[in-house]
């Protein structure tokens, strides 16, 4: 039995297919972009307005398009997405930090703190853009293609999934300059015919892409680049009143975005994301830590599964405000769960909190901790008869010790020590000081952005790379 078949079945799973293929035939998913209504209607779907109405024929047929599995090449370390692959990425995109003792906006230091912490995390597979990074002094060349230029030169993991930022285009150019970031990356690997990136689009839920997403999307399609399409519905607000419902009409955003996809490129590699959690009608607020916010992982891991297309979901969220007991139960029940249904793509793996609008750094190394957990949970208890340590156990007798001299092998191999957590007697830890757990983590974060150590780039890169990163930090972070 697979992990999510313990909270939805597949015959369930069945039905949400049914129901989905009802929304996608009479309800319809709305595309504001002319080109895509043309190519709908060139390969005979029905059109109404914007609107949309997709037959069951073509989506299995864009379905038998979709790769399975896929590899983004990169010199810094190919990433192959599919099969439970389970590739982290960090948190990225939040606008704020919480800074130990309040949320404050994020700074362009702060970011390049958060590449170093990123690039020596020993849990992350990849590094990732922000959008965040910018300056009124930045060149239109250096906003759109410098963080991205940067993480090229300086990064040691691969950057397969890093977007140019393209938010202050022009309409008119908003292709072209998407196009751009795709060809920085082909230049600096010098590799031309095969996937460098995956790119990530959202529809305006509920059942509707707008212009300029698309715009992006026909770009990275037509270079023949990966596509991942992320929902994030608010119960109430932007779905339905119930768990399957809400699945229900992600599923039917999410499949339209992939013929979409199919019909501009057959075989363009997707990556299905639902990143969904409920609502506080008290605040208004999408809440990312709650049991409901589990569900719908264990429940796009079932979706995915049942279309046989590579998935992201999960991550290490909260929706807490401060290193506290709330961002440690809620980060615990989202990371245990993610690593449960191991998505082959995992973004926001580490630091998030307030609902994917603040980055914490210590909870950004806490969060490693908790996955070294839950990889030691699921890796279960060892049973060979090497384990049962029968000879030492007569030997020692009762009432012996098994204390031996150095810390035997098998124990270190048995039992996770942590890093971090206080483990001291209580006496004892008063006698040190009293320090508290965030106080430990402050002195960490500094450790590791300080351990950082930028990738050898050649002459050739460094010259692509420099005409398009901030003066600012072309000679270093």
């Amino acid at each position: 039995m697979k992990a999510y078949e313990k909270y939805i079945s597949k015959a369930d799973i069945e039905k949400i297919h049914a129901h989905t293929l009802t929304i996608l035939k009479k309800v319809g998913v709305k595309f504001e972009h002319e080109e895509a209504l043309s190519v709908f209607k060139a390969h005979g779907a029905r059109i109404e307005g914007d609107k949309v109405y997709i037959e069951e024929k073509m989506l299995e047929e864009a379905l038998e398009t979709v790769p399975k599995k896929f590899t983004i090449y990169s010199s810094k370390g190919n990433v192959h997405i599919g099969g439970h692959s389970y590739v982290k990425l960090p948190v990225s995109g939040s606008a704020y930090l919480q800074d130990g003792s309040r949320i404050r906006a994020f700074t362009n230091k702060d970011i390049i703190d958060w590449v170093k912490l990123s690039d020596t995390s020993p849990v992350l597979d990849c590094v990732m853009t922000n959008p965040c990074f910018t300056s009124k002094k930045f060149t239109q060349n250096e906003t759109e293609l410098g963080f991205l230029a940067l993480l090229l030169k300086y990064a040691n993991k691969p950057v397969p999934f890093a977007n140019p930022n393209t938010a202050t285009a022009a309409k008119g150019r908003l292709r072209e300059a998407y196009r751009r970031g795709i060809r920085l990356v082909q230049d600096y690997e010098g590799i031309y015919d095969k996937v460098v990136g995956s790119h990530g689009f959202n529809p305006i839920t509920p059942l509707c892409y707008d212009h300029d997403p698309l715009e992006r999307m026909f770009a990275v399609c037509e270079e023949r680049q990966g596509v991942w399409f992320a929902t994030c519905a608010m119960p109430v607000l932007t779905a339905p009143f119930s768990v399957i419902s809400l699945l229900t009409v992600a599923n039917a955003e999410l499949l339209a975005g992939i013929v979409l996809s199919q019909l501009i490129q057959p075989g363009t590699p997707i990556i299905y994301a639902n990143v969904s959690g409920s609502t506080d009608l008290r605040s208004v607020q999408l809440c990312m830590g709650n049991p409901e916010a589990a569900l719908i992982f264990y429940a796009t891991a079932g979706i995915a599964d049942y279309y046989g297309i590579p998935f992201r979901t999960g991550g290490a969220f909260s929706d807490a405000k401060e290193l506290d007991y709330q961002a440690g139960m809620e980060a615990m029940l989202s990371i245990r769960t993610t690593s449960e249904v191991k998505p082959d793509m995992v973004f926001h793996a580490l630091g998030t909190m307030g609902t994917y609008n603040v980055t914490c750094f210590e909870k950004f190394i806490l969060d490693e901790e908790i996955y070294n957990f839950t990889e030691r949970l699921n890796s279960g208890i060892d049973a060979s008869e090497e384990k049962f340590c029968m000879d030492i156990v007569e030997k020692t007798g009762p009432r012996g010790n098994f204390l031996t001299g150095r810390t035997p092998k098998m124990f270190r191999e048995e039992f996770y020590v942590t890093k971090y957590l206080n483990k001291l007697d209580p006496n004892e830890w008063q006698n040190h000081g009293s320090l508290s757990l965030k106080e430990k983590m402050q002195g960490e974060v500094k450790k590791r952005i300080d351990s950082f150590k930028p990738a050898p780039v050649t002459k050739e890169q460094e010259k692509l790379l420099n005409q398009y990163i901030p003066i600012e930090y072309r000679n270093g972070l």
